[in-house]
């Protein structure tokens, strides 16, 4: 005759197999409850999506082509050929133009620059003319 006639049991998610399992309510636990707790909150912080980034261009320094879009900035001290700006600039926290742009600081040098509908770039006083820049419609520089 059996022990104990009222058993209760419970279901317990098996890692290794895939499967649930069937565990007596008084077997101990040694899960990877703490493992896995880590693992998510490491996941919730690297999957935020990426924010605006800042790129500097720094005097003597040469960047050869890319894109600025989604709040990116971009101040630049030495040279950027070939950027197409398709974002705007950054104002405050509380501007509806909160969305990034180009700065051609003092010594900085912009070539093939192409600034697309809601692009914009800054030339600051004083410093060098853009070389060849192309503007489309909405765009401004």
């Amino acid at each position: 005759m059996k022990r104990h006639l009222n058993t209760s049991y419970r279901l317990v998610w098996n890692h290794i197999t895939g499967t649930l399992v069937v565990a007596s309510e008084l077997a101990r636990s040694r899960g990877k409850r703490a493992g896995v707790a880590v693992a998510m909150s490491l996941a919730a912080v690297t999957s935020v999506p990426a924010l605006a980034a800042d790129t500097v261009v720094q005097a003597g320094e040469t960047v050869n082509g890319g894109t600025l879009t989604n709040h990116d900035n971009q101040i630049v001290f030495g040279t950027a050929n070939g950027m197409t700006i398709s974002t705007g600039l950054e104002l405050g926290p509380d501007s509806e133009e909160n969305t990034g742009g180009q700065w051609i600081q003092n010594g900085g040098i912009a070539g093939n620059t192409t600034v697309t509908t809601n692009g914009r770039q800054v030339v600051l006083e004083g410093v060098q003319p853009v070389i060849r820049l192309s503007v489309t419609a909405g765009g401004r520089a």
